[in-house]
């Protein structure tokens, strides 16, 4: 860590101590810094998220919280002044996911906040480790320290051993599914640009219907499900000049850093004319989900992600009171990733109808189990994950090239790239490892991407005649 830099912004950094804000130890209300009790309700409370996330979902989170009189701001993309503003408290040897969160509070701090607010930073890259997200609750206390501002709570993301922070589990999870949705919305967006007859007047179409369903939602006039379905009807009405199956399509896939770098390689291939999917943002989110029962199921003696996310690791006999808490913490969270992938496939079903969507929900547990005859999956890193995916998307043969996209100082990802290589010369699969800085690629990495964009329409073209 470095010197926090001075900033004017940051009237706390002065001498004088502030004393922190935190919540009750029964995190049933605040105290704010001046030691005075404040109610969950209080509308001077603000949740922020600092991760990017896609604008669709994050609209549809806006408004859950507004009808549920809280208050949440979202951070956008990641770029360069983010980074700039995180480089003001961490040296930059931190992994892209730790460099731009603590940018994003920083310029949270400095641009958005209100000086009468109660604000809570949370991150739901809540691991143990080994990575350097494991290191948050350190880092987290550090940030409260070194910037000391009044009435700033530095947390991890909402759950049912910290009462939600406030919130409510309804909440939380309908704040996921609404991010799945606008993550399965720019999907199907990025197939519509590349197989409209006319690009321009199908994206005016495909905005201005997609914020119609956001309006309805917000209103109350349809529900997530209902509004899809007239969604999906009006979007395949837009005249299209070849289908999603006959059009070249890519996949970009890697670890956490994804959220914070795809953008340049995304907008890439859609130049190209090639459809591209970023990984589903479900697989980070049962990741995260999944720590508990892999560190539970290795403490029983269970090495396969099959057997540590079997129902059977639900027998509480003979446990005694610290055990039961595991045990009931991973069946727990066991279930929300079981309701997580039924939010998927739904979803997935219902924008599906538009025609744009073209390949299936792919089970964590499937690929993670995948991932393990390579690398174990009891190592609690990504690796195994992003192994599996790559296999997975091999046997699928659905697209004609595939992008691992990851950071150089990420060791997992970097791990990753070491265990596909010789899996990938297999392949007849064009494939390529990208390692950037940031959201930004090198010129050398975009000749790189645009032989693999050449390679993968030459492989869309031998699959369409042998169709035929």
């Amino acid at each position: 860590m470095t010197e926090i830099e001075l900033n004017k912004g940051l009237e706390g950094l002065a001498d004088r101590k502030n004393r922190q804000a935190r919540f009750s130890k029964s995190f049933e209300y605040i105290i704010d810094s001046e030691n005075q009790r404040v109610e969950l309700s209080d509308p001077r409370i603000v949740y922020v998220n600092p991760e990017p996330r896609n604008s669709y979902g994050s609209l549809l989170v806006v408004d859950l919280y507004k009808k549920h009189n809280r208050n949440i701001r979202i951070s956008k993309e990641t770029d360069k002044k983010i980074l700039r503003y995180g480089k003001k408290i961490c040296s930059g040897r931190e992994c892209l996911p730790s460099v731009s969160i603590t940018g994003a509070v920083l310029k949270d701090i400095n641009e958005d906040r209100k000086n009468d607010e109660i604000t809570i930073y949370r991150t739901p890259i809540d691991q143990h480790g080994p990575c350097q997200n494991g290191a948050w609750p350190l880092l987290w206390d550090t940030f409260s320290k070194r910037l000391n501002l009044k009435n700033i709570i530095f947390y991890a993301f909402p759950n049912y051993t910290n009462k939600y922070l406030g919130l409510s589990a309804e909440i939380i999870v309908s704040e996921h599914t609404n991010f799945l949705i606008g993550h399965y919305l720019i999907e199907a967006r990025n197939a519509l640009q590349c197989i409209a007859e006319d690009k321009v007047e199908a994206l005016m179409i495909f905005e201005d219907e997609t914020y119609r369903f956001i309006e309805n939602i917000k209103n109350n006039k349809k529900t997530l499900k209902t509004g899809l379905i007239q969604w999906a009807r009006n979007i395949r009405q837009i005249p299209l000049k070849t289908s999603v199956e006959e059009t070249t399509k890519i996949l970009i896939f890697g670890g956490f850093n994804l959220m914070f770098d795809h953008y340049p390689v995304e907008d890439f291939f859609l130049e190209q004319g090639i459809i591209v999917k970023v990984v589903d943002i479900a697989e980070s989110m049962n990741f995260i989900l999944g720590e508990t029962s892999i560190r539970w199921g290795v403490r029983k003696g269970k090495f396969t992600p099959k057997e540590q996310f079997s129902s059977d690791l639900n027998d509480l006999t003979d446990l005694n009171e610290q055990e039961k808490k595991e045990a009931l913490r991973a069946k727990r969270k066991r279930n929300t990733m079981k309701f997580l992938d039924s939010q998927c496939n739904l979803f997935r079903r219902l924008i599906g109808k538009s025609g744009l969507l073209f390949d299936s929900y792919a089970d964590f547990v499937d690929l993670l189990e995948e991932g393990n005859k390579y690398v174990s999956s009891n190592s609690f890193t990504e690796t195994p994950l992003i192994v599996g995916r790559f296999m997975h998307s091999i046997k699928e043969e659905i697209y004609d090239g595939l992008i691992n996209l990851g950071t150089f100082n990420c060791q997992p990802a970097m791990n990753s790239q070491a265990i596909i290589r010789p899996l990938a010369n297999k392949s007849n699969i064009p494939y390529a490892a990208i390692d950037c800085e940031g959201p930004w690629i090198s010129t050398n990495q975009r000749r790189l991407l645009e032989t693999i964009a050449v390679q993968a329409k030459r492989i869309r073209e031998k699959k369409n005649l042998n169709l035929k």
